[in-house]
């Protein structure tokens, strides 16, 4: 495939932005339409048959915040699908006009990973693990696997060691 020219991009790239708008456009109205069954009938199908059709990279977390916010819409993340929610409090209403002012896209924000931190994430995996442990004390919540906490407390305590001495060897460098 040869590199397109510049113009051609550019058409390319016009004609992505505005799919993508039709696109957002079509989930808000949607979306909208989706609270409003779960509020008037109590049918969430909808809104579960509009999660299920979107693409991995459309903002899921986002239609389920908005649903959940606006409609009678709760998630299961162990069932992976919506239950009913009524909600708490006055019932309630749906008001269309309102509901197609708030973007469904922004109900939460946006997280873009640029890089990980597996020492920040080995020692939450960390924290976890003893906040489990302290679990089982409390209610007899069985702990199957525990050796998975020693293997990474040995490794994060070798890793930290070796850190130390490669900073320790860098500063004697420096003295010299």
């Amino acid at each position: 495939m040869a590199l397109y020219t510049a113009e051609v991009l550019n058409s390319k790239i016009t004609a992505v932005g505005k799919t993508a708008g039709e696109l957002q456009s079509a989930i808000q109205d949607v979306a909208v339409q989706a609270v409003g069954y779960s509020i008037e009938h109590g049918d969430i199908r909808f809104g579960q048959k509009l999660f299920d059709v979107l693409p991995s990279g459309v903002r899921r977390a986002s239609l389920v915040a908005f649903l959940e916010k606006h409609g009678n819409f709760a998630y299961s993340k162990d069932d992976k699908c919506f239950k009913f929610f009524k909600g708490l409090g006055e019932p309630r209403v749906f008001d269309e006009t309102a509901l197609m002012a708030v973007n469904w896209a922004t109900a939460t924000k946006e997280t873009i990973v640029s890089s990980y931190d597996l020492e920040d994430i080995m020692s939450k995996a960390i924290k976890s693990m003893e906040k489990a442990f302290k679990e089982h004390e409390k209610s007899g919540v069985k702990i199957v696997n525990s050796q998975v906490y020693d293997f990474l407390v040995s490794a994060r305590d070798s890793y930290n060691a070796e850190k130390y001495a490669q900073s320790e060897q860098a500063d004697s460098l420096k003295v010299a």
